[in-house]
Formats: structure tokens, C-alpha cells, sequence
């Protein structure tokens, strides 16, 4: 082989890998980066007798109750960005589960506390789910947009809620069975582990929703929370959610 030949050979492999490597790039963007979620758990206290439980929650400003709860303003932080907020649920029965549900501009949560905890324990202060991280990237296809979500520390399911639907003659007509929605938004392609890390995405067709005249009206992300250690926390559940659109 001539020095000639090797520079071509040399030059073609050269070439074609630079093409591979371009090819496996994908251009995602970021639309928020690796870090701790809006929401804080600061404490739990439980008044046994009265079966009254006080939270205070950091949240995003501006944060609302979803179901009318009483929300106190306890203090705003120096960032101006976020607030600690008191709530109080009372229950009519022993063993009923206190239930409430935060929404801020982006975010959601929504808590579940825990009725059965020990009855040693009146007050907590430090919760696993202050350590949730999340990362969320987008990347826009020619039909489809994939919404990849990196969630660290707190995952138990990754799931999405949705509202779809079309515009009729007698008015908006939402699509609500989940195996119809698949037509249009998908958990796909990513579902795996990787260390601390969940790593999910949701693909929405944006072909199939123009050729069908379907609209995506919200879109959003959830991250199931298990409280864990049964009868020594009073956080039973939490589902955290990140609006997508």
C-alpha cells in the first residue's frame, strides 16, 4: 500500500466517524437543570387529640391550595422567589389520611400524611423527599417533540397526566381513555436506572395531532413519592408534578 493510499484510507475512517459522532449528538435543550424540586417539607407536628396536622411546606410564589385549604403565609425567603407556607389538615376519624394539594405556576404537589405513625412521634423535621432532583430536556423532532426527565433520589414511578381533546361543533371533547391518548403522547422511548437516577421521557406526536386536529391543552410530568419507613414518617405519599405544557 502507497503513502498515497493510506492518507485516503486514513482521510475516508477519519470522515466516516466524524459523521457517526455528529449523527449520535442530539440536540437537547434544557429547560430546567438538575436540581432540588420547588417543594421543601420544613416540618409535620400532630396534635394527637385533636387529630390535627400542621405542615410547613416551601413553595414557589405564588403557591394555592387546590382544594380550598387555609394557607398561611409564615415567611418568604431571601431569594424572593419561594415562601414557607403553614397548612393545617384536621381529621374527623383516627385513621383517616390528611390530603392536600399544592400548585404553583410550573409545579404541583400534591401530600398524602400518615395516620399511623407511632404515637411517640408529635413533630419531624427531615424528610427523604427534600433530597428529589430533577433535570428536564427537550428536544424538538420534525414530527414529535421528546420530553426527557432525569429524576435523582425520589423516584418510585414516573408517570404524566394529560388533558387532550378537539374542538366540536357542541364544544371541546377531551380524549380521555389512556390507551387513545397513546395515539398522541407516550411514555416512550426512555424508561431505565442509572445509579440514584430515573431516567423517563414523553414523546408527543405532533404529526398525528395536526393530521387527527387534536390539541395537547396540558401536559404534565409526575414523580410518585413513597414516604417509606412505615409508622416512623408522616409523609404516606407524595406525587410531585412539572407542567411540560
Amino acid at each position: 500500500m502507497t503513502a498515497l493510499h493510506q492518507v485516503v484510507l486514513l482521510t475516508f475512517f477519519t470522515s466516516f466517524a466524524c459523521v457517526i459522532c455528529t449523527n449520535d449528538e442530539e440536540p437537547w435543550v434544557i429547560v430546567k437543570e438538575m436540581g432540588h424540586i420547588g417543594y421543601q417539607i420544613k416540618s409535620v407536628t400532630k396534635n394527637e387529640s385533636e387529630l390535627r396536622y400542621v405542615s410547613l411546606i416551601q413553595a414557589p410564589i405564588p403557591t394555592t391550595t387546590e382544594n380550598g385549604e387555609d394557607l398561611k403565609l409564615v415567611s418568604t425567603r431571601e431569594d424572593g422567589l419561594s415562601a414557607v407556607y403553614e397548612i393545617t389538615k384536621i381529621t374527623s376519624k383516627y385513621f383517616q389520611i390528611p390530603v392536600f394539594s399544592l400548585t404553583s405556576n410550573t409545579e404541583s404537589l400534591e401530600v398524602k400524611l400518615s395516620p399511623y405513625t407511632v404515637f411517640s412521634l408529635t413533630e419531624q423535621t427531615d424528610f427523604a423527599f427534600n433530597d428529589c432532583m430533577l433535570q428536564v430536556e427537550k428536544w424538538d423532532q420534525a414530527e414529535s417533540t421528546i420530553y426527557k426527565m432525569t429524576a435523582r433520589n425520589c423516584v418510585r414511578f414516573c408517570e404524566y397526566s394529560t388533558t387532550i381533546g378537539k374542538n366540536t361543533a357542541s364544544g371541546f371533547q377531551k380524549i380521555r381513555k389512556r390507551v387513545d391518548q397513546r395515539k398522541y403522547v407516550s411514555m416512550y422511548p426512555f424508561m431505565r436506572f442509572k445509579g440514584n437516577d430515573r431516567i423517563c421521557s414523553i414523546t408527543v406526536n405532533r404529526a398525528a395531532l395536526q393530521e387527527d386536529g387534536v390539541e395537547v391543552m396540558s401536559l404534565k410530568f409526575n414523580i410518585e413519592f413513597d414516604g417509606g419507613d412505615w409508622g416512623k414518617t408522616f409523609l404516606y405519599f407524595a406525587t410531585y408534578g412539572f407542567n411540560l405544557i
